[in-house]
């Protein structure tokens, strides 16, 4: 029997097979031999290959140890001929185990020419993937029946497991891009001049114009917390920042842990189309209120706006979004509201570390999915006890996690909250505290509540976005 046709030594982290599927794995042994040789034939395609495979992606064990050793050699600038792998292999006691300098020779004449390594490769990686999914289904299976070392987990732990397990067994193996400065300084030399002159923005509108040009729009991985105390009007900020990413084309959902779905169409429909958000809740609605509502419906239905208000924890919250940006192929801003409200999947001595738990998943969530995510926070009331009540950072509740944790915090502030007859009465503050590699600073905006959103003091946000 050739060494190629040998029966394959079970990995030690393989599972006997199971008597319902008495199959061999998906594999490609041929294109295996192929590959390890057009590497031993020339460096150059041993370099288009390490760009494709990593050594998991080998179904023999004997092959992976070899890859291994050649992409370690060739670190080292040393030759990967069957001459020299021979000799490194007797070195360290494993020639025979690979099957001696004869089967070097035989990988050595597989391939036709080694210009073909790179293809015998995409072979090798796509039966690995097709091996990644089976066991990730039998992974699967054990985690439904509660077997394994994750069966003591929470139903929400194990779906998000399953979840990450799928991924894992699919994604592509990173091809890294190497370019030369040379070649990209001018391209982003032009960039910087679209960039300065206006004709590029920096990030996500946030649909309020001036703070659009404070803090450049809102970059993807982030994680946005406007902070106040309750009815502030937080809820509006976050659901204004969604609905400006929305109709400017970006798909955006919202996680409302406080609001029904209706309450929070009732919203949109006051927003959009300026009708006093009394009136719904009243049941006092007009026929011309009727008409503009059923113009705004018309408006909000073009939008990539979704709403989900029965996910309560992180899990779900994660699970939701991911299949979310499968369907629309990217994500603009994902809405938490609020964060203290997040139920804790597990058990913690202190709330702060539940909620900056919380806060650190969420944060993760923006980073893999390169999307921004804002989850509105409450403060305490240390603001109350001052003269001024400007709030301050160190007035969010479980204020070191959330600031720990966050990209950017907006306080928001009104007079009028605590002085009906304030001078600034029908005005908020947008207290930018902290902004990680930005400027801080304080933006002054109309608080037309009844209209159920915040806006410019006679600034078109579309000037700049």
């Amino acid at each position: 029997m050739s060494a190629a046709t040998a029966v394959r030594p079970r990995r030690a982290e393989e599972s006997p097979a199971d008597p319902q599927f008495e199959r061999t794995p998906p594999q490609d042994v041929d294109a295996e031999q192929a590959v390890l040789g057009a590497m031993m034939l020339s460096e150059q395609a041993a370099d288009d290959v390490i760009d494709i495979l990593q050594p998991r992606d080998f179904y023999r064990p004997i092959h992976e140890s070899l890859y291994r050793l050649m992409v370690s050699r060739l670190g080292r600038n040393l030759p990967i001929d069957p001459i020299a792998m021979a000799d490194a292999l007797d070195k360290a006691g494993d020639l025979q185990r690979v099957g001696g300098a004869p089967y070097l020779h035989t990988l050595m004449a597989k391939p036709p020419t080694a210009a073909n390594g790179a293809y015998y490769a995409r072979i090798v990686a796509e039966r690995a993937v097709f091996r990644r999914m089976v066991e990730a289904g039998t992974k699967i299976v054990q985690l439904g029946y509660g077997q394994g070392d994750d069966a003591n987990r929470d139903v929400e732990d194990v779906v998000d497991l399953a979840q990450r397990t799928i991924h894992d067994a699919t994604a592509s193996n990173h091809q890294a891009t190497v370019a030369a400065v040379g070649d990209i300084v001018d391209d982003e030399l032009a960039h910087l001049v679209d960039v300065v002159e206006g004709r590029v923005p920096k990030g996500l509108s946030t649909g309020l114009g001036r703070l659009d040009k404070l803090i450049g729009g809102f970059l993807p991985g982030q994680l946005i917390v406007p902070a106040g105390r309750p009815g502030m009007g937080k809820s509006l900020a976050a659901l204004g920042f969604a609905k400006a990413a929305a109709r400017r084309g970006h798909p955006s959902i919202i996680f409302s842990l406080e609001m029904s779905k209706r309450e929070l169409m009732w919203r949109l429909l006051s927003d959009v189309g300026d009708i006093n958000s009394n009136l719904f809740t009243t049941g006092r609605l007009s026929e011309r209120d009727l008409e503009r509502a059923r113009e705004a419906g018309r408006e909000i239905a073009t939008w990539p706006l979704h709403v989900v208000d029965d996910c309560h924890t992180v899990a779900q919250i994660r699970s939701v979004s991911r299949r979310f940006h499968q369907r629309m192929g990217s994500v603009g801003i994902i809405t938490v509201d609020y964060l203290q409200r997040l139920r804790e999947t597990k058990a913690y001595d202190r709330r702060d570390l539940a909620v900056g738990a919380n806060a650190r998943d969420l944060k993760f969530l923006a980073q893999e999915l390169q999307c921004t995510v804002v989850a509105p926070a409450q403060i305490n009331r240390g603001n109350e006890n001052r003269t001024d009540k400007r709030p301050q950072l160190s007035d969010l509740r479980d204020s070191g996690e959330i600031e720990q944790e966050a990209d950017m915090v907006i306080l928001l502030h009104r007079e009028d909250y605590y002085d009906q007859e304030s001078p600034r009465a029908g005005e908020a503050d947008f207290i930018v505290a902290k902004n990680r590699g930005g400027p801080t600073d304080t933006v002054e905006v109309a608080a037309p509540l009844h209209y159920s959103r915040f806006q410019d003091f006679g600034f078109d946000d579309e000037e700049l976005y």
